[in-house]
């Protein structure tokens, strides 16, 4: 290629003669080469004979005919193989890799039971490039193998740069931890040799396997010392020739690639060679004619031309200077302008005269676009009210705008040279999202994304990122434009609408959704059902969409339905909420009763958009609260005719058993004999007296019952409880009781009198009752005070209550935890009823032979 460019200014006969004789010449060197190298094998093969055998292969001596013929063919098959590796290392028509896979299995065809490979190395790993015989699940085990000392035989051979020949594959120390690779393909010996170049830097490897153990004899190191060279010699040539038309290809690429345009001019002769983006930069083809100095000058913008003339002959007349640098505009042949940018190398004589200058010109006209687009970007990037980042290709903060402190709280002094993820990610920031931005980074590619970051006090804020990498003057990127839009609430929204969508979908009420329409009076669309909507009546959302839900409804059956109907009407007419049950009628024709909710929705701007119904079910609440309103009535005419019949019954006893106990005590027990008639008569007074007791307690049971409403006042706990002390005085006094008390707590209740002094009396007359044999009576009386009422202890040593056994009847009727026979079974059962009956509460805890507290809480007023 660069032959062509430099032949382009002369003239066009005497380039193709040039080149004609040129390419004579190389062929000519071509052939002149391969006879001198097939030369040089034979020297080496007489050489060797020589120095081995002491004996020059001169036809027709005596020392001819004992040389060893084995040894003489294989000298005569290496010279062979090498001069056809020779001749097709010059062809064309076959790859690196063909020619030393053709060699290498020439060598194994030689040598019998030799098994070759070659390895290239590149970086600090090996990579296996021909192996003709090698199993090749083998090779791809070695494949990317690391070199180092005690690296199996390549690896240390390519890592010390000498040859390593490990005889005894199992026991070489080399092969340690490699050995387990080698052995299950039956390979026992190993050899190799480092393949060095002409600056000693290995290229690759050369080995040799064996399939028992062996070490190499004299004539195979022979072999192997002539085959290393000849594969240098091949490598160097190979990766010479890659080289250069890498090089080329580069070069080509690079100026087809870009906008850029290579020049020489050569200032004494005034002559100027133009690269092939002549024609990118300046839109004109290149000739002879367009290849001049003065053709150059006259595609200078006018307004720029004497600058640019000016300027460059000022650069050419310092002899100090050897580098121009000027930026410029150009007139291209379609009459568009373009900017250009333009660098030169001056080349001086001993005289710092200018005799070359050779400079690339760069069509700059985007990046001055961008410019001028920068200048934008960054007004609007100070004025913003969103955030503002530019980053560096690492990640690093350079700078941000005013709007950004405003939101996350940190000044550029605080981000500068810190990464944003450093300083915003947080609990809820998607690590996904963070690896997607950088890998679009990484690839300088634009992105756009929505993430959760955080501010400097640690508020979680939704933005939308987009990413817009910015190039530099040399249209290579160097940054990031990062624009951050706060869509908090937006997300947030959505975040209401997607819960919103769920609970309406997944509702279990029916919903409906109807648009409001533009007319007063209008079709109120509907535009939504749930599935819960078609479940409850039958109908479909093809059913109903684009239609009113009139087809629910059915005659008016009575004036609660009609006043339910008016009140929805009114709802709908004002725009308020409504709330009413009614009968409605599913598509089957079956009737049910329906709870209807109309809730008006409205949108962003306040105004009334959509109206949501909901409704229930309710049939079956309808006929169960039916049903139990006539329930109610029998047990409430149950329960009134049981209290008469108790009253009545009560009344009825209470006059013959008063007669009774007026008897019995008219009897005079001293006036009848002893005998089974006084015991009888005795029986009988007990039974009445028992009787009559029954009685009265049921009788106070009614009353405690039936008396609804009972007359509460304020109280003195400690007054009342000092009456009842009075009363049982004279049996504490017999008992040797002692009564601690304690009201400064709390001491007024608002209670009923009458049942304060019967809880108090049952309760102490329970503790005489149920005392210890074993110690005297202590009973201790105290208040508390709690938020929502003042609690009464009442804690005794007494026999106590075997809680396990009777937690559950302890407040029953006619229930006895004792063998008292004073014991009748109703004293707690009136405590709790009465206790209950004002609105308070009692509990008990006991231990048997320890005693037993109650708790009794008056509920505040």
């Amino acid at each position: 290629m660069f032959a062509d460019d430099a032949l382009l200014s002369t003239p066009s006969g005497t380039r193709k003669s040039q080149k004609q004789d040129l390419v004579k010449e190389l062929e000519a060197a071509k052939k002149r080469l391969q006879q001198l190298q097939e030369e040089l094998y034979l020297a080496k093969g007489e050489l060797y004979l020589f120095t081995e055998h002491g004996i020059l292969q001169s036809p027709g001596t005596a020392a001819q005919q004992e040389l060893d013929l084995n040894e003489y063919q294989r000298i005569v098959s290496l010279e062979r193989l090498g001069k056809e590796v020779l001749e097709m290392n010059a062809s064309p028509k076959y790859s690196l890799k063909d020619t030393i896979t053709f060699y290498l299995s020439g060598i194994e065809k030689i040598h019998r039971g030799m098994l070759m490979s070659f390895m290239r190395l590149e970086g600090d790993k090996l990579y296996s490039f021909a192996a003709p015989s090698l199993p090749q699940s083998y090779c791809d085990l070695l494949n990317g193998s690391t070199i180092g000392d005690n690296v199996g035989s390549c690896g240390t051979a390519a890592f010390v740069k000498e040859k390593i020949i490990a005889v005894d594959i199992a026991n070489d120390r080399r092969w340690e931890d490699y050995k387990d690779l080698a052995l299950p393909y039956g390979l026992k010996a190993s050899w190799s040799f480092p393949i060095k170049g002409s600056t000693q830097q290995v290229l690759g490897t050369l080995a040799v396997y064996y399939k028992q153990i062996k070490a190499p004899t004299p004539a195979e190191e022979s072999s192997l010392e002539s085959i290393k060279n000849l594969l240098q010699l091949i490598l160097e040539n190979k990766l010479a020739e890659e080289a250069l038309r890498h090089s080329n290809e580069r070069y080509h690429f690079a100026t087809s690639a870009t906008h850029d345009a290579i020049y020489d001019w050569d200032v004494v002769t005034n002559s100027l060679y133009w690269g092939v983006g002549f024609e990118k930069v300046f839109g004109v083809e290149r000739t002879p004619q367009t290849s001049t100095i003065a053709f150059w000058t006259s595609l200078l913008h006018p307004l720029d031309r004497d600058r640019i003339i000016a300027s460059l002959e000022t650069a050419l007349q310092d002899s100090q200077s050897d580098k121009w640098q000027i930026e410029y505009r150009s007139l291209r042949s379609d009459g568009t302008t373009v900017f250009i940018e333009e660098r030169g190398f001056i080349i001086r004589d001993d005289a710092g005269k200018a005799t070359r200058m050779v400079g690339a010109v760069q069509n700059i006209t985007e990046r001055k676009k961008a410019e001028q687009e920068l200048r934008k970007l960054s007004f609007i990037a100070k004025e913003t009210i969103n955030g503002v980042l530019i980053i560096h290709l690492d990640g690093a903060l350079h700078w941000i705008n005013d709007a950004f402190t405003r939101m996350m709280g940190w000044t550029l002094d605080e981000v500068k040279g810190k990464t944003p993820s450093s300083l915003m990610n947080g609990p809820d920031t998607d690590l996904a999202t963070i690896d997607q931005v950088h890998a679009h980074m990484d690839s300088r590619q634009p992105f756009e994304c929505e993430l959760m970051q955080y501010s400097k006090t640690k508020q979680p804020y939704w933005f939308r990122l987009q990413i817009q990498p910015l190039e530099d003057a040399n249209a290579e990127v160097d940054m990031f434009f990062v624009l951050l839009t706060d869509i908090t609430q937006k997300k947030a929204e959505e975040q209401q609408l997607r819960l919103l969508e769920s609970v309406i979908t997944n509702a279990k009420d029916s919903i409906a959704v109807s648009k409001v329409p533009a007319v007063p009076g209008g079709l109120l669309e509907t535009i939504f059902v749930n599935p819960a909507f078609t479940q409850v009546t039958g109908y479909t959302a093809e059913d109903v969409l684009g239609k009113e839900l009139k087809m629910l409804g059915g005659p008016i059956v009575d004036a609660a339905q009609g006043e339910a109907l008016f009140q929805l009407e009114q709802a709908i007419q004002t725009g308020t909420p409504c709330e009413i049950e009614l009968i409605n009628y599913k598509k089957n024709g079956e009737k049910y009763w329906a709870h209807l909710e109309a809730i008006p929705i409205y949108n962003k701007t306040g105004e009334h958009a959509h109206w949501l119904f909901v409704h229930q079910d309710i049939t079956a609440r309808k006929n169960y609260q039916a049903e139990r309103e006539v329930l109610i009535a029998e047990l409430t005419q149950n329960n009134a005719d049981l209290k008469q019949f108790s009253f009545i019954t009560s009344h009825n006893l209470r006059a013959p058993l008063s007669n009774l106990v007026g008897i019995s005590n008219l009897i005079d027990m001293q006036a009848i004999p002893e005998g089974r008639n006084r015991v009888l008569i005795e029986k009988f007074k007990e039974s009445t007296v028992q009787l009559n007791h029954i009685i009265d307690d049921l009788l106070e049971i009614l009353v405690i019952k039936n008396n609804v409403v009972l007359q509460k006042e304020p109280l003195s706990l400690s007054e009342a409880y000092t009456r009842v002390q009075n009363s049982l005085d004279r049996l504490l006094q017999e008992v040797q009781g002692q009564v601690h008390r304690d009201f400064t707590a709390g001491d007024e209740v608002h209670f009923n009198a009458g049942y304060l002094h019967s809880i108090l009396l049952n309760l102490l007359s329970n503790a005489i009752k149920y005392r210890s044999p074993q110690r005297p009576l202590r009973v201790q009386v105290k208040t508390e005070r709690t938020p929502d009422a003042l609690v009464l202890t009442f804690t005794d040593n007494g026999l106590g209550i075997d809680l396990n056994r009777y937690r559950d009847r302890i407040f029953g009727l006619y229930q006895r935890f004792h063998d008292n026979p004073d014991s009748k079974g109703l004293g707690l059962y009136i405590v709790h009823s009465q206790v209950k009956a004002m609105g308070g509460n009692i509990l008990v805890t006991s231990e048997v032979n320890e005693g037993t507290t109650f708790v009794i809480e008056f509920k505040a007023r």
